[in-house]
């Protein structure tokens, strides 16, 4: 993708996901300058109330990253949040997603748990949350929160009303 924005002399570019999951591609482009603004969308509360606590409660959340032991009672926990979000705060689902999304198999939220839920497997629980590098990447994003916009629409009514958002 960068190489056809860069061969085509489009950047800087507003770049749009309508399925933002986790946004690699378009924090990628914000983060090298190609973009200079980034428009992320996710019908799935779970994956908004995420990017939304990111975007707005940065601090808080990566307090709980530092905070949060990584256990299997902790996971439970975290998955009961997550299938049942009513009820709870953006920052509380944001981080039930963040844990999920490092702690279950290739980060889907409503998979099941590296290592299997009697962590015998290769990989343990913790494989993918190093603390110090998710919260610095954490922070990153959000000093550049100003050049994110985030929706919580359907996708083909955000790609409809892409264009006026943008």
């Amino acid at each position: 993708m960068l190489r056809i924005i860069e061969d085509n002399k489009l950047s800087p570019i507003h770049y749009a996901e309508p399925y933002a999951g986790g946004a690699g591609l378009a924090l990628k482009l914000l983060h090298l300058n190609v973009a200079e603004k980034i428009i992320l969308n996710d019908i799935n509360i779970s994956v908004y109330a995420f990017w939304h606590t990111v975007l707005n409660n940065a601090d808080h959340l990566c307090t709980l990253i530092e905070g949060t032991e990584v256990t299997m009672n902790e996971w439970f926990k975290q998955k009961e949040i997550i299938n049942n979000p009513k009820g709870h705060d953006m920052l509380t689902i944001g981080f039930s997603s963040f844990f999920l999304n490092r702690t279950n198999r290739s980060g889907i939220l409503k998979g099941g748990v590296i290592g299997g839920k009697n962590q015998e497997g290769q990989w343990k629980l913790d494989a993918r949350y190093n603390k110090s590098d998710l919260i610095s990447r954490i922070k990153k994003i959000s000093k550049n929160r100003e050049r994110i916009d985030l929706y919580n629409m359907d996708a083909i009514d955000f790609i409809k009303n892409s264009c006026s958002i943008a």
